[in-house]
C-alpha cells in the first residue's frame, strides 16, 4: 500500500528498487567500468557521438552535460536515420560511440552501432540486456543490472544508465571525488524517496498530485544537467496519463514556450541551485506572474516554501539528476492512478519498441 492506502503499481515498486539497483551496478561493475575507461582512454578520441531512443535519450542528453564539463570532449546526438533510411557513410574513424538502450533491441541503435564499430569508432554499450542485440555489436558493454523491469515506464533502468554513465566517465576522467560521491549515490536515492511521501499526499489542501491529474497539460522545466531530467518527467507523464506534457530548459521556455503556462497547465521546475539557479528562478517568477504556482523539486540553497520540495542529498550538480528525477517519477505514478489511468501499462504503450 501506499502512503493514502490505494493498492502500489509495479511501477512503484521498481522505483523503490533503485537505491538496491545502484548499489548492486557500482558494486557488481567496477570490472566492465575499468575496462570500457581503459579503452576509451587508449582510443584517445577526438569526438562523441550518441545514440539512443526514447527514455535512453535523455540518458543521452544527460552524458552530454557531463562528458563536455568533464572532459571538453565534442558531444553530438547521433541521428539515426542518417544510417537507417538515408544509408549514407559517416567519416567514424577517431571517436567514439556511446550507445544507450535499456532493452538492447531497438533495430536502430544497433544498426546504428554496428556501422560505428565497422567504420572504426570504439563503441561502448550501456544497456539492461548484456545478452541483446547491441551488446552483440558493441565493443564494450556496461550493464545496468537492474533486473527485470515489468511496467512500460522506464524508471530504473533509466536511473542505472545514467549511474553507469556518471562511473564510466568519472574513471575516465580519473576524478575521485566524483567516484567518492557516487558511492553516497544509494542513501541519497532512498533519503529521496522517503522525503517525497509527505510533498505528494494528496489528501493535503494543495497538493501536486491532485493538480496534475486534473491537469490538461504540464510543463517541466530545468537547466544543465537537469534538463535530461526534464525531458524524462515530461516523457513520463506523457506515458502514464496520457497528456500534453513538454520539458524545456528555463532558458527556452523564455523564447516562447513560457505561452503555454495556465491554471490548466501545472509546472513543476527541477532547480538543483548552483550556476544554473539565476535562469531557473528567472523562469520561475514569469511563471508566477503569469497565474502559475510551479512544484519545485530543489537543492540546497533553494528558498523553502509549501511547493518546494527540498532534497536532503549532498552530491555535486553532475550527479543531482539520478536523485532528483524520483519525484517526478513518484508524481506520475500517484497522479495517474488518481487520474484513472494505469501508470504500469502506460497508454497504449508496448515496454520494447524496435524502430529503424
Amino acid at each position: 500500500m501506499n502512503a493514502a492506502g490505494a493498492p502500489v503499481s509495479q511501477m512503484r515498486r521498481e522505483i523503490a528498487e533503485i537505491p538496491e539497483v545502484v548499489e548492486r551496478l557500482l558494486a557488481e561493475n567496477q570490472t566492465q567500468i575499468r575496462g570500457a575507461a581503459h579503452r576509451f582512454a587508449v582510443c584517445s578520441p577526438s569526438w562523441l557521438t550518441i545514440v539512443a531512443r526514447g527514455s535512453s535519450d535523455h540518458a543521452a542528453v544527460y552524458a552530454r552535460y557531463l562528458v563536455e564539463t568533464t572532459l571538453g570532449l565534442p558531444v553530438a546526438l547521433a541521428a539515426a536515420s542518417v544510417t537507417t533510411a538515408y544509408h549514407a557513410p559517416l567519416h567514424w574513424r577517431g571517436g567514439v560511440l556511446l550507445a544507450i538502450s535499456q532493452s538492447g533491441s531497438s533495430p536502430d541503435v544497433v544498426d546504428v552501432t554496428q556501422a560505428a564499430r565497422q567504420g572504426g569508432a570504439l563503441t561502448i554499450a550501456v544497456t539492461n540486456d548484456a545478452g541483446s542485440p547491441l551488446a552483440s555489436v558493441a565493443d564494450v558493454v556496461i550493464e545496468c543490472r537492474a533486473g527485470t523491469e515489468a511496467a512500460v515506464p522506464a524508471t530504473k533502468t533509466y536511473t542505472a544508465s545514467l549511474v553507469a554513465i556518471a562511473a564510466l566517465f568519472a574513471a575516465v576522467a580519473q576524478n575521485p571525488s566524483l567516484e567518492r560521491a557516487l558511492a553516497r549515490l544509494p542513501e541519497a536515492l532512498a533519503a529521496t524517496l522517503e522525503a517525497t511521501v509527505d510533498w505528494l499526499d494528496a489528501r493535503a489542501a494543495q497538493s501536486p498530485v491532485v493538480e496534475f491529474a486534473a491537469a490538461d497539460g504540464a510543463l517541466v522545466v530545468s537547466r544543465g544537467f537537469n534538463l535530461a531530467t526534464a525531458f524524462e518527467i515530461a516523457l513520463k507523464l506523457k506515458e502514464t496519463m496520457g497528456i500534453f506534457a513538454e520539458g524545456y530548459s528555463a532558458a527556452d521556455l523564455m523564447h516562447g514556450p513560457v505561452a503555454l503556462a495556465s491554471l490548466r497547465v501545472p509546472a513543476l521546475v527541477v532547480d538543483p541551485a548552483g550556476p544554473v539557479h539565476p535562469s531557473i528562478e528567472a523562469a520561475v517568477a514569469e511563471l508566477e506572474h503569469r497565474g502559475v504556482t510551479p512544484w519545485i523539486v530543489a537543492g540546497a540553497g533553494v528558498d523553502e516554501a509549501r511547493n518546494v520540495l527540498s532534497l536532503p542529498v549532498d552530491l555535486p550538480e553532475s550527479l543531482t539528476p539520478i536523485p532528483f528525477v524520483l519525484p517526478g517519477y513518484l508524481l506520475c505514478d500517484e497522479a495517474a492512478r488518481r487520474r484513472g489511468t494505469d501508470p504500469d501499462a502506460g497508454i497504449g504503450l508496448q515496454k520494447v519498441t524496435r524502430t529503424r
